[in-house]
């Protein structure tokens, strides 16, 4: 007999929703573990995030960032002429990973806050952000 068996592992089938619901539980999973790791860390973490803190827009870009923003809307907001201006303030941020990137439904690129600085205590990020 010349015929090759298929494995188990050949007639397998995965669905993209199944892909995508795995993967939506894995990473609300890597959240929570996040989670524990800025609560159990958190001078560690405020410490780190001030020291990231370096140039002049840094705060006033996070502060706009709460809400998820375009790079057009940020460059209005803060009068900048192009790109590499704004990247020039953007990039430390993202670097430190205190904001993050995401692609909407539409394709649309908004920042806003990475898991790391939104999961700090509200105290704690009125003060790293100079609010009353």
């Amino acid at each position: 007999m010349t015929g090759k068996k298929k494995s188990a592992a050949s007639k397998v089938e995965v669905s993209s929703d199944q892909l995508k619901n795995e993967l939506t539980e894995i990473k609300d999973r890597v959240s929570a573990l996040e989670t524990i790791a800025t609560i159990s860390n958190r001078t560690v973490v405020e410490a780190y995030v001030r020291a990231e803190l370096k140039s002049d827009k840094a705060v006033p870009i996070l502060i706009e960032c709460e809400e998820p923003r375009t790079r057009d809307y940020l460059m209005k907001k803060f009068s900048f002429n192009s790109g590499p201006a704004l990247d020039y303030h953007l990039n430390p941020l993202k670097q430190a990973d205190l904001l993050q990137q995401h692609f909407d439904d539409d394709g649309t690129l908004t920042l806003e806050w990475s898991n790391l600085f939104r999961r700090l205590p509200n105290t704690v990020l009125k003060s790293i952000l100079k609010q009353k």
